[in-house]
């Protein structure tokens, strides 16, 4: 299937072409300008020398753009899953992060109004009331704040308007699904605007607990265990996992304090809660010293309603999620004769709790050989807050346009994780593991960053020269410790196995590093552009978390180093009825930081040199006044170039994970007008992913198959656009995408799956 997808991908530049050339006497339709602040000024999309892909605010909405998934099906080359609500992951071009340390930092900077969020689990809020997502792909280093080394995310909210105008929106769909949003702007004086916008939303789960009273027979006493609680049984019997409840806040107060100076205070809040994940064993063929049928014998055991379906579990632990997010911020612009002076003041926090059953099955029998091998439940508890300051000056001289700045950020956070295993007797005795444990790792981290950043465009005819230069200083300062709530002696239990800490130990460290971008691009007219950029980025080193020794604690990774050349085209065609652009990347990446599962389920941070390299392209095309047409692609080959893990595997020229080497998608939207002057609109989006592999090891277990994924949605708008009536449906064709994988040390695999299906029908009413 997704052969005969890539060759029609191949062919469809041509036929876009050929059609724009044909229709282009008799069609007046124009592609809208995209407008972005990739570069921190505003510009045309088509005048920014790098692969950026932007979603405007019209497609964020249901049926379209409501959550970061989505916005992953329409970037190819971007990847996104979620372990837990706090531990989302990015992946652009192969470069992610999925340390949970408290003292690691995302590869993917994701942003709010210009704003970095220090800990990924703090990005959740809403996608509604949006001017427009912008997505950077590649190392940012020079003009964004910390980490930016595999790209950035801008969500970008709209501002309040003097016009009045309240809007109203309501979902209904399958599993439950309701989906209420608000908003009310205008002006409250002739010199101040407000903006108010609420969100609420519920669904039930697409993953059930099947578990049964007859299938629990061992209990233990975890009263002492502090995250993780000692609620078992069978009570979640027949509970919907994976379910949605979140509620969102934002508002915003903007002052004209004067012809040059504009005030927006901004604050939002929001909250998720669900019922936990549902992690399905499958591969239990490929169990390990015969652990297979050990493995098969205890699914066996379990109610049909389990192995009938991959997203079901039977798990007899109250699981759960729960994550609130809160900001603030004041952004001051202020007009200079000779420039332009912007302050961002923001204080953010996020509080996430998470218990999970990584296994999800009834607990084993310690003293039984033949019972199920194992069990892992895992809790964690993270509180984080950070404070932020940035100052930037902008200006144009001659024929010179230059930016500078200053960056400093305090981000403060506790993390305390804690694991609860246990092991039949065949498996503890083989892999030398307790038979039993219950261990907690506490994290409390201090992170300080400074970072000064200036650029310079000059223009020259139709050239424009570009340099830019930052340099940019972090310091860590880190207290670990790790506790045996058995108390049972050694080996103390999955994943510390050594004795707990006999106190805890405090670590300190700090990076800097100096780098740099320089750019040369070439306009053909108004209507093209050529442009070869070179860029670095950096990402300080780390702290590992969930150590077996106190030493181990206090050692950190090395900093991460990206080198990027990217050489690229934009160019717009047939009186602006047509975009064509492609660009071909070449990253180097030394001591990319991995964190892996090692066979006897260590958790380490590690580091690794890679290279992800390859090509995108992207075009539109307004066929006619009523069809616009739209395709991305992706052809990359992103891999280990060295890399040996911390067990002694040697992964080098591995595939790097969640990083397909082809990814496309094609968008179709058609207007039709009707009597009257309301009128019709039809949109088709077809993603789809080649084969990727999860985990660094390749191994056949941790392979996601190709997949694709189709939405369509119809719609109606009445004749002066107050009121919109939207169908839409998304994975209409049921696939099973890959959230997460945990790899057993016997070879098996606990998986979790994103959602089916899903469909519904959404009212909008504007005032």
């Amino acid at each position: 299937m997704f052969t005969q997808t890539h060759h029609t991908l191949k062919a469809l530049p041509a036929a876009l072409l050929a059609s724009a050339v044909i229709s282009s006497s008799a069609v007046a339709a124009q592609l809208e300008e995209v407008l972005v602040t990739a570069e921190k000024k505003s510009a045309s999309i088509q005048d920014v020398p790098m692969s950026v892909a932007a979603i405007a605010g019209d497609d964020v909405g249901m049926g379209k753009v409501t959550e970061m998934n989505d916005v992953a099906l329409k970037t190819p080359g971007m990847s996104f899953t979620q372990f837990n609500l706090g531990e989302p992951r990015v992946y652009i071009r192969g470069i992610g992060n999925s340390s949970d340390s408290a003292a690691s930092d995302s590869a993917v900077g994701i942003f709010i109004d210009e704003i970095y969020i220090g800990r990924a689990g703090g990005s959740g809020f809403d996608l509604f009331d949006l001017e427009r997502i912008e997505i950077l792909k590649g190392p940012q280093g020079t003009l964004y704040g910390k980490n930016t080394n595999g790209g950035a995310i801008n969500f970008i909210t709209s501002r309040p308007d003097y016009e009045p105008m309240s809007k109203l929106s309501f979902t209904a769909g399958n599993k439950g699904l309701f989906h209420a949003q608000a908003l009310v702007t205008g002006g409250l004086t002739d010199t101040i605007a407000g903006k108010l916008s609420v969100a609420s939303k519920q669904r039930d789960g697409f993953q059930k607990n099947v578990i049964r009273p007859s299938d629990v027979t061992v209990d233990t006493n975890l009263s002492n265990s502090p995250i993780i609680g000692n609620s078992q049984g069978a009570k979640g019997g027949g509970d919907e996992l994976g379910d949605i409840e979140s509620v969102n806040v934002r508002g915003q107060l903007l002052f004209d304090l004067s012809d040059t100076t504009m005030l927006l205070l901004s604050a939002d809040y929001s909250k998720d809660e669900t019922n936990g994940n549902c992690s399905h064993l499958l591969d239990l063929s490929a169990g390990v010293m015969g652990t297979g049928a050990l493995w098969q014998a205890g699914v066996d055991s379990l109610s049909p309603a389990y192995r009938s379906n991959i997203r079901n579990c039977a798990s007899q632990f109250d699981t759960g999620q729960e994550r609130e997010v809160q900001g603030v911020s004041a952004r001051i612009e202020h007009g200079f004769a000779w420039a332009d002076l912007l302050s961002i003041t923001a204080w953010r926090a996020s509080d996430v709790f998470h218990v999970d059953d990584l296994t999800s099955l009834p607990l084993t029998d310690i003293n039984v050989a033949n019972s199920v091998p194992e069990n892992v439940i895992n809790g964690a508890e993270e509180s984080a807050s950070q404070f932020s300051q940035e100052f930037r000056l902008s200006g144009t001289h001659n024929n010179i346009d230059w930016i500078t700045g200053i960056f400093y950020m305090q981000e403060d956070v506790e993390r305390d994780e804690q694991f609860y295993t246990r092991y039949n007797a065949a498996l503890s005795g083989g892999l030398g593991l307790a038979p039993e444990g219950n261990v907690l790792f506490l994290q409390d981290n201090t992170t300080t960053s400074l970072a000064v950043y200036g650029q310079a465009d000059w223009h020259v005819d139709n050239w424009t020269f570009t340099y830019g230069l930052r340099w940019s200083m972090d310091e860590k300062e880190i207290t670990q410790d790790a506790k045996d709530l058995l108390g049972t002696g050694m080996p103390t239990g999955v994943p510390l196995i050594l004795p707990e800490f006999p106190t805890a130990v405090k670590g300190k460290e700090d990076w800097e590093e100096i780098t740099h971008k320089a750019s040369v691009n070439y306009r053909f007219g108004e209507d093209a552009m050529v442009y070869l950029t070179y860029s670095e980025g950096f990402k300080s080193g780390a702290f590992p978390s969930q150590t077996n020794l106190p030493e181990n604690a206090t050692k950190t990774v090395d900093p991460e180093f990206v080198e990027n050349i990217e050489v690229g085209l934009k160019s717009t065609w047939f009186d602006s009825r047509l975009q064509f652009n492609i660009a071909y990347y070449d990253i180097d990446y030394d001591n990319l930081q991995v964190f892996e599962l090692t066979p006897t389920l260590l958790l380490v941070l590690n580091s690794a040199q890679a290279e992800s390299s390859g090509f995108e392209t992207s075009i539109a095309l307004a066929a006619s006044e009523r069809l616009t047409l739209s395709a991305n692609y992706n052809h990359g080959k992103a891999r280990y170039e060295d890399f040996v893990t911390a067990g002694g595997s040697d992964y080098s020229g591995n595939q790097l994970q969640w990083s397909p080497d082809r990814s496309g998608s094609v968008d179709a939207d058609y207007t039709l007008p009707l009597r009257g002057g309301s009128r019709l609109d039809f949109n088709v989006n077809y993603s789809w992913k080649d084969d990727y592999y999860t985990a660094a090891s390749n191994a056949d277990v941790t392979k996601q198959k190709s997949l694709s994924n189709l939405g369509v949605s119809a719609g109606w708008t009445s004749s002066d656009e107050s009121l919109s009536v939207r169908l839409w449906g998304k994975n209409l064709g049921d696939k099973a995408q890959t959230q997460n994988v945990v790899v057993d040390p016997t070879g098996i695999t606990s998986n979790k799956f994103g959602d089916p299906t899903t469909y519904g029908i959404t009212v909008s009413k504007t005032f």
